[in-house]
């Protein structure tokens, strides 16, 4: 008798428990989204994409998502499209308990506009990323240009890592410098320019003064930018400028300065 009533029950429970979740697959089925909100991790004047930006693309992708089906949107097409975006270089989608969809999403910052000998343009980013550039959002970083061969090249039009780029390209040696520039202060609003000579070696083109800054290759980059501005608020700031013709880090831990020839 125990054993019919243990089996009875345990029928019940089962049935119980299908018309339960059946129930509950029936009610999501019919609530919509109550709010759909993004968060940049990331905001920057120099970003390639806006919030509002990323916003317009769900739209176009998938219609308004507030007032929605919740279980008319997959969540991880929707990450996907987002992330398809050139300009966005990481996103995440959930459900809230309240039930709101939200999107964090991280974007591309310009670190160097290239500009090759073609004079395509392309930039990379602080992820060493090349990405097209984007005419809503012309950003005002520093440009490299010169001996530049590389092309980006992207057939649907995403970005790409710069392992891309054969070992031999000069964007190797361009990262670097543009990167340690970026992170320091002085040298940011410094620098202008990052010119690649026939050499294939680098030189740095300074918003004033008339020197040019003989870089060399990219090794030991962030030795010879803090030496070039210990250089400069040292030593140059007590001189005049027009003294030097050029300044040398080519050489480990020295900065060598060539003046002007005078002729009688």
């Amino acid at each position: 008798m125990k054993r019919i009533l243990h089996i009875s029950f345990m029928v019940i429970l089962i049935a119980g428990t299908i018309f339960l979740l059946a129930f509950t697959d029936q009610e999501y089925q019919q609530k919509t989204y109550k709010s759909f909100r993004i968060d940049v991790l990331n905001p920057s004047e120099q970003a390639m994409i806006t919030a509002d930006e990323i916003r317009k693309l769900v739209t176009d992708n998938f219609g308004e998502i507030e007032g929605s089906p919740i279980s008319g949107i997959d969540l991880n097409k929707l990450e996907t499209s987002v992330l398809g975006n050139p300009y966005v270089s990481s996103c995440e989608v959930f459900q809230t308990i309240g039930g709101g969809l939200i999107l964090k999403a991280r974007v591309r910052e310009p670190l160097v506009r290239i500009i090759n000998l073609d004079d395509k343009q392309f930039y990379l980013d602080y992820n060493g990323y090349a990405m097209p550039l984007n005419p809503a959002h012309p950003s005002h970083v520093p440009v490299a240009n010169g001996l530049i061969r590389d092309h980006f090249v992207s057939l649907d039009k995403s970005e790409q890592p710069l392992s891309a780029f054969a070992d031999s390209s000069i964007l190797h040696q361009v990262f670097p410098v543009a990167y340690y520039i970026a992170r320091d202060e002085f040298l940011k609003s410094f620098i202008d320019q990052i010119y690649v000579n026939e050499n294939k070696e680098i030189e740095l083109v300074p918003k004033i003064g008339s020197q040019t800054i003989i870089f060399g290759s990219a090794d030991d980059a962030r030795e010879k930018l803090e030496n070039l501005r210990t250089f400069y608020q040292k030593v140059m700031h007590k001189m005049d400028w027009k003294v030097y013709t050029s300044i040398n880090l080519k050489y480990k831990n020295q900065v060598v300065c060539s003046k002007y020839k005078l002729y009688e």
